[in-house]
Parts: structure tokens; sequence; C-alpha cells
């Protein structure tokens, strides 16, 4: 008698306790506008990459980009604030752990799934990385 009490006061807390979502996005704020952003240094393009979507520096210079549906951002107020969102980012997934710690050359019609993912080096990309 006291299992099926037991069962049925656990069925019954399933029901009108809310569900628990533990694997929540994080808060891109203006950063979700950028295909490619860095903090503190320049970019440049070597090759004919096509880019839709913002780019640019909070503090360097951004070169040899021709090919990009957005706008290109150096030092302004966008960048400004997306350095900061950026940095909020950071601290946020910076208490997750990594899923997956991947080689440093990405690229090569790679596929990689949601989740936090580390580079301990300098990477770079190669091809298509979807």
């Amino acid at each position: 008698m006291k299992n099926k009490f037991l069962l049925i006061a656990v069925f019954s807390a399933m029901l009108v306790i809310p569900k628990i979502n533990f694997g929540q996005a994080p808060t891109l704020g203006s950063t979700a506008n950028y295909v490619l952003f860095s903090t503190n240094g320049s970019l440049a393009n070597t090759g004919t990459s096509a880019f839709i979507g913002d780019l640019g520096s909070n503090n360097g210079t951004v070169t040899n980009f021709s090919n990009v549906t957005g706008t290109t951002h150096i030092m302004d107020a966008s960048s400004a604030l997306c350095a900061t969102d950026l940095l909020s980012l950071y601290n946020q997934l910076n208490t997750t752990s990594a899923t997956l710690i991947s080689v440093p050359t990405l690229g090569n019609n790679q596929v990689i799934t949601a989740g936090a993912y580390s580079i301990t080096t300098a990477a770079s990309l190669n091809g298509t990385l979807t």
C-alpha cells in the first residue's frame, strides 16, 4: 500500500511541477547581427569569402572583404555594443562545459551541431562550415 501511495504522489508531483529546460540558448544580444567580429584585433580576408550579415572590429581594421551582404562596422557605436554583448556572452559560456574540443582547422564541409565548442589554439576556416 505504501508503494502505491508513493507512486501516486510522484506522478501527481510530476503533473504540477513546471517543465525544467536545462539546455538554454545563450543570450546573443547585438552579436546575433554579426557573422564575424573581433573585440580586440583586426580581421583580414585572403580569399573570395562570401559573408551574409554584419562584420566588424571594435579595435582594429577590417581588410579585403569584398563580398559582404551586410554592414562593416569599425570602431563605431554598433561595434562597441557588440563588444559589450560579446563579453556578456563569453562570461555566460565560460561557465559551460565544452561538448567538443575541436581541431584548429574548421571547414571542409564539416557540420557541427549545437553546443559549446572549445578550441585551445589559433584556428583557421577552410571551405564550408555548417
